[in-house]
Order: C-alpha cells, then sequence, then structure tokens
C-alpha cells in the first residue's frame, strides 16, 4: 500500500503521519518504508524491493504524486487548517514576513482543492485536536485496515496535542541532539518528523488575533478567488 501523508503546512500533517505508520504498523503484515519528501518520484526510487507499505509525507505535489492522486493509485490523507491560523503558525515557526508566507499558503490552498476534487480523505486540523479518535478512526477506515476500538483509542492518545507537545520537548532536550536530523536550518526527529519547537501555539483562531486586519482581508480575497472560502 502506498500512503501519501499530504498536508497544509502547519496543520496537523505530522500527526497524521504518525497516525498511519501506528495503525500500519499494529494491523498490517510486511515493512514499512517511510520518509518525508516533496518529490515523489524520488520517494518512490527510494522505496526497498523488500517493503510491502510506502508512507509518503509531504506538504506539496510534484507531477508523479498530483496523477498518482487522481488516478487513486494511492491512500491519500489531507489535513487542512483555517488560513489565517496556518499563515500566523508558519510565520512563528519559520521566522518568515506576512508575504512570505502567503505565497507558500496559496500554493497549499491549491493542493487542498486537488484533493477535493479527487475524494481523499480531508481532515479539518480543529476536529483532528479536540477529539483525535474519530479523526483516526476515519484514516483506519479510508486505508481499509481493521484497528480495533482500543487501538483506535491508543493511537489516539498517543498522537494527541498533548503527547505530540511533550514529544517535541523531549527532543529539544541536550541528550537528544545526536539523535536528530538537520535540514534547511531545522533540526527534527527522523522517527516521528517532529521538528525542535514543533508545536507553538495548538489553539484555534489565534491566527485572527495576529494578523492585521488588512491582512486577513487579503486572506479572504484569496480564498474567493481560488474557490476556498471554506478555509477562511
Amino acid at each position: 500500500m502506498l500512503v501519501l501523508c499530504n498536508g497544509m503546512p502547519r496543520s496537523a500533517s505530522t500527526w497524521a503521519y504518525n497516525v498511519v505508520l501506528a495503525l500500519l504498523r499494529q494491523t498490517a503484515v510486511g515493512e514499512i518504508h517511510s520518509g518525508y519528501d516533496d518529490n515523489l518520484d524520488r520517494f518512490l526510487r527510494g522505496v526497498p524491493a523488500a517493503a510491502s507499505h510506502a508512507v509518503a509525507k509531504s506538504h506539496f505535489l510534484d507531477p508523479t504524486a498530483v496523477a498518482i492522486s487522481q488516478l487513486g493509485a494511492a491512500k491519500v490523507v489531507y489535513t487542512w487548517r483555517p488560513l489565517p491560523d496556518a499563515i500566523a503558525s508558519y510565520m512563528v515557526m519559520f521566522g518568515v514576513d506576512f508575504e512570505g508566507a502567503i505565497d507558500v499558503m496559496s500554493k497549499a490552498i491549491d493542493v487542498y482543492c486537488h484533493h477535493r476534487r479527487c475524494g481523499s480523505l480531508v481532515l479539518r486540523y480543529q476536529d483532528i485536536t479536540a477529539e483525535p479518535a474519530p479523526a483516526v478512526r476515519k484514516i483506519a477506515a479510508h486505508l481499509q485496515l481493521k484497528a480495533s476500538e482500543a487501538q483506535i483509542s491508543a493511537i489516539a492518545e498517543a498522537t494527541s496535542l498533548a503527547s505530540m507537545r511533550a514529544k517535541a520537548e523531549e527532543i529539544a532536550s541536550p541528550g537528544y541532539c545526536l539523535k536528530l536530523n538537520r535540514h534547511d536550518g531545522l533540526s527534527y526527529d527522523p522517527e516521528t518528523m517532529l521538528h525542535v519547537n514543533h508545536i507553538r501555539n495548538g489553539d484555534y483562531d489565534y491566527g485572527r488575533k495576529m494578523l492585521r486586519l488588512d491582512q486577513l482581508q487579503k486572506l479572504r480575497r484569496l480564498l474567493v478567488e481560488k474557490g476556498a472560502l471554506e478555509c477562511g
């Protein structure tokens, strides 16, 4: 099975990636190859012959990913977050200005619209963080994995916002530094894909308090233009 854990930046795509891996490890048979790569063609070339499942985490889509998701040749889990919150979180996490963040998120909205058209499993950030068990259950059903309620509850607890925050704090400790990978100035745990200081503010609707009125108006115009007002 090929699973694409695609998602808007800062929308709990790392959560989805960890849930998919946990479900496969507990309910499926065979070796799992996993990792982050926005170049799916390159990722697939690295899948070992012994692997039965491959899980690719990404935020954007190369031509291979577009074709595979459009044709239904992979199971796709896509996460999204209201644009003001995603923009604010991205600005804080990566130290970029509003214009830099909106350029990234404009491309992310195009990916969101693609997955809506293709019938991918699309999950909303605030539903995931408020009550993760139903979202875990939806992923299991989408992947056609027979997970028990006990397994779903355990995975939901292990990947809850509080648990992921605790793990992000753990990987920031001095004793963990040698286990981290480094890329583009970020240090991250290769197992969970969590960055150091990954969870800055997990609340809902804080972007409207952080951004200026003219910035919020620009976001709304972008969503109208792309036909994605539900992401406002």
